[in-house]
């Protein structure tokens, strides 16, 4: 399925004129790379958890590579628009992509007709603490079971926040897969879903924990379980989804690819940096005191590796 996914890409890429050729004069050596400013690519929203990561990465990055990182969110159909967007981009090291592992969820969903494999790594720059599920302070339900007993008495009754093609739809499925029958509603990323579940305009939603924590510790937002395989420090009485009988255990990886033909001494030049930016003590308390992740580092081949296992759990969803 993978070899037909890139040679779609390639078709694509190919009829739309969009990669610069190799031989095209904008390739160059690690030695005068960084050219100037380096894009981020985010293909999600200012203001949620994936953006968060971008900028900190940035900021840290920028004085070790002596440039400057801009953030460009680029948004719409599960990430895969951004995505799209750095697939196509010239392979001069200028353009990389900040992604998680919901761009899995786009090429198995169908939404995306490329994977990972069809950039280059760079490698895993950190990791989320685990998502949490969420609902409304006025909510009538009080516990996880009480909330999928609920769905199976009113099948598609009740809305849980599912960005299409990303990794809330993948959990949402993991979820259906256990019983629970919810109406997926898209309402965009997290910053869009935090909105939409404060202000009771959807019934349940997924949110990052360091992004709803004041929210569930001031009584605003309650917390019914977390999406990964161990309860956090930081909301210690908030139950596991896998504790309570559900066979979901998720957390997502957050990666940088650049496109497919960056020089190899670019893209290990980038690595480097990245590795030394996750080492920094500085940067751990920065994480850790905002969004209580702890910083997390897999180099190229190993990254790939940890994307083929995630594949093998997206591959058990029906999309």
């Amino acid at each position: 399925m993978r070899t037909s996914i890139k040679t779609l890409a390639a078709l694509a890429v190919s009829a739309l004129g969009l990669v610069g050729a190799a031989g095209s004069g904008t390739a160059q050596s690690a030695d005068n790379w960084p050219n100037g400013a380096v894009q981020i690519v985010v293909p999600f929203g200012a203001g949620g958890d994936t953006d968060y990561n971008a900028r900190v990465l940035a900021k840290y990055l920028e004085p070790i590579l002596d440039t400057t990182f801009p953030v460009v969110n680029v948004t719409g159909a599960g990430g895969s628009i951004g995505a799209r967007q750095v697939l196509g981009a010239k392979p001069d090291g200028q353009t990389v992509l900040f992604f998680h592992s919901a761009m899995l969820v786009n090429t198995a969903s169908g939404i995306a007709d490329f994977s990972y494999e069809d950039f280059e790594m760079v490698g895993i720059a950190g990791r989320e603490p685990g998502s949490l599920i969420v609902v409304n302070n006025d909510a009538p339900w009080q516990t996880m079971e009480e909330l999928v007993e609920a769905t199976k008495a009113d099948p598609f009754g009740i809305d849980l926040t599912t960005n299409t093609g990303a990794t809330t739809y993948l959990v949402g499925a993991l979820l259906r897969n256990a019983g629970a029958e919810f109406n997926f509603v898209d309402v965009g990323g997290s910053a869009a879903r935090l909105t939409a579940v404060l202000g009771g305009n959807v019934d349940v939603s997924q949110n990052p924990l360091g992004q709803v924590k004041t929210y569930v510790e001031s009584g605003e937002l309650r917390a019914l379980a977390t999406v990964a395989g161990s309860r956090s420090e930081a909301l210690p009485d908030v139950p596991t989804l896998k504790e309570l009988g559900y066979d979901v255990d998720f957390q997502y990886d957050y990666f940088f690819l650049f496109p497919k033909g960056t020089p190899e001494e670019i893209v290990s030049k980038f690595t480097a940096a990245v590795e030394k930016v996750t080492q920094d003590p500085a940067y751990a308390e920065e994480i850790g005191s905002t969004y209580f992740q702890t910083p997390r580092y897999l180099a190229p081949a190993a990254a790939l590796e940890r994307l083929n296992e995630v594949a093998e759990t997206v591959d058990t969803v029906q999309f």
